[in-house]
């Protein structure tokens, strides 16, 4: 199959792989070459720079690392915790990724409550007649013995 090589693709190969077309991908390469050879002054300025850089690369010398640095990177790097198994395991880092708080048992709390009052104080007759059901849940959950109770003791 032969590759369509554009431009811009030819340009990125430069810039990546340096001007020796042998840094090139191979599966590019033949289709890159032709299309530098097709229009040389296209790419030459690019071919330039990238020269200029593979032999700056080439003239530096790469420092030897010291000895035993991969031992102490691996004895400083902390140790992998084991994974939990269980479902009840994957269940609770699913529920509480960050552990088990209070404050998200405390929102978790909240948010049934919430949810809880809206549906019970929605009418609940035909008519559509208000009922205090759902303030009933939530002032027994603040400790009064519901809505009329609070009502009382408020004085309201």
């Amino acid at each position: 199959m032969t590759m369509t090589m554009t431009d811009d693709r030819l340009l990125d190969l430069i810039d990546a792989y340096g001007a020796e077309p042998m840094a090139w991908p191979e599966d590019e390469r033949a289709a890159a070459e032709a299309h530098l050879a097709a229009h040389p002054a296209r790419f030459a300025e690019a071919i330039d720079t990238a020269r200029m850089l593979d032999l700056a690369f080439s003239a530096d010398e790469v420092p030897e690392a010291p000895g035993g640095l991969a031992a102490r990177i691996l004895n400083e790097a902390p140790a992998a915790t084991p994974e939990r198994q269980g479902i009840g395991a994957r269940l609770r880092s699913l529920v509480f990724p960050n552990g088990l708080r209070w404050p998200a048992s405390a929102t978790a709390a909240a948010l049934v409550m919430g949810f809880s009052a809206g549906v019970f104080s929605a009418p609940a007759t035909a008519d559509d007649t208000y009922t205090h059901a759902g303030e009933d849940v939530v002032y027994a959950a603040l400790g009064y013995g519901g809505f009329e109770t609070y009502i009382d003791e408020v004085g309201e």
